[in-house]
């Protein structure tokens, strides 16, 4: 027998049960932790604002934007996305032509949410299926280079070239599990990113905390959010560190379909929400598409597919009529996320081709 081995086995499968029992993920480097009880402790509205139902789309075809598939997917000229219904009419236009290949053909062309630094300078999108979980454009960078103005096919080209001045701008994450990947959300009080493991409902989110500098994971908190209810793929955080979701349930011919909003905070190995006892009685659209907060302005954004529904925090829970806006598109892209600076200005992301549009004013 060689005991030195038998030694060094034992010692290292002790230290593993001890990471283990300390939650460690051993493998991963990433803290794991599994949260005792339902993360949901106050159950769900039981009123709802009767705002106007703008948002029904009974009917949703997805297309591509102006030229995707033309110019062979290498756009240079910005789309405009006019608003055409809605209490809450603002327009939107093309900033940036996102890659849709890189190592293959297509194998960016599905980017599922999108984060933005407080500066604007970085827009952090994420990839479910790619070689990098989440990719970081560097937005100032790539500015100066025209990808937003005159030189709008750059980014595309570059990438797929790998022209070094385009590569400077791009950071690429390790490879993630991200699950359906539509809840990609930065904490502006603590400057990290966040995002829920899961497909599109469930009753078992694992929340996931992301380095906004090595876009690798750091912690992961798997809960039961509750017995009773599911939730959507959306995650959106205030300038308080408060975690928001919710769940959309499926419209009619007469109804968007109702949605209830959760309030909580994640905590070091936990997260808590309540129901916001005050529901909205039309949510927008059909598909459940992101969620976003706009620190310049205080307003949760709830996306649907060409119709994005907002409402103030401060009136959370005592809604009126009035509070609720609603925008609808003269569009049929597929919706992908929305993020905003801290000054307010918006990025929603499309696919077919991915792009993020400017909103401002929103």
């Amino acid at each position: 027998m060689n005991y030195r081995r038998e030694l060094s086995t034992i010692l290292f499968l002790g230290l593993t049960l001890l990471l283990l029992a300390l939650g460690v993920n051993a493998h991963a480097g990433v803290r794991s932790y599994t949260q005792k009880g339902v993360a949901l402790r106050g159950g769900t509205a039981t009123y709802f604002v009767n705002n106007t139902n703008y948002a029904i789309v009974p009917k949703y075809s997805y297309g591509s934007s102006n030229g995707y598939y033309e110019s062979g997917t290498y756009q240079n000229q910005p789309y405009y996305m006019l608003a055409t219904g809605g209490n809450f009419r603002r327009n939107a236009k093309t900033s940036y032509y996102l890659p849709v290949s890189y190592n293959s053909s297509g194998d960016m062309a599905n980017p599922q949410s999108v984060a933005v630094s407080k500066s604007g300078q970085y827009a952090y999108v994420m990839y479910p299926g790619f070689s990098s979980g989440i990719v970081r454009y560097d937005l100032w960078k790539l500015n100066s280079l025209g990808v937003n103005t005159t030189n709008m096919a750059a980014l595309r080209y570059g990438l797929k070239r790998r022209d070094p001045q385009i590569m400077a701008a791009v950071k690429f994450g390790p490879s993630l599990n991200v699950g359906h990947g539509q809840s990609l959300a930065l904490n502006p009080k603590t400057n990290r990113l966040w995002f829920i493991r899961m497909d599109v409902v469930t009753r078992r989110p694992v929340f996931v905390e992301v380095s906004a500098n090595t876009l690798a994971p750091i912690k992961e908190i798997k809960t039961t959010f509750s017995h009773s209810y599911s939730i959507n793929n959306e995650l959106a955080f205030d300038n308080n560190g408060n975690a928001y979701t919710y769940v959309k349930y499926r419209p009619s011919r007469r109804h968007a379909g109702s949605i209830v909003i959760f309030k909580g905070k994640i905590y070091a190995k936990s997260a808590k929400f309540k129901a916001i006892k005050q529901g909205i009685a039309n949510g927008p659209g059909v598909q459940t598409q992101g969620m976003s907060y706009n620190p310049a302005n205080n307003r949760l954004y709830l996306i649907s597919d060409g119709v994005i529904t907002s409402v103030p925090v401060s009136k959370l829970g005592h809604l009126k009529n009035k509070d609720v806006r609603t925008t609808r598109f003269g569009t049929n892209l597929e919706f992908e996320g929305l993020a905003f600076t801290s000054s307010g200005t918006g990025y929603i992301m499309t696919i077919r081709g991915a792009q993020l549009f400017t909103i401002e004013n929103f």
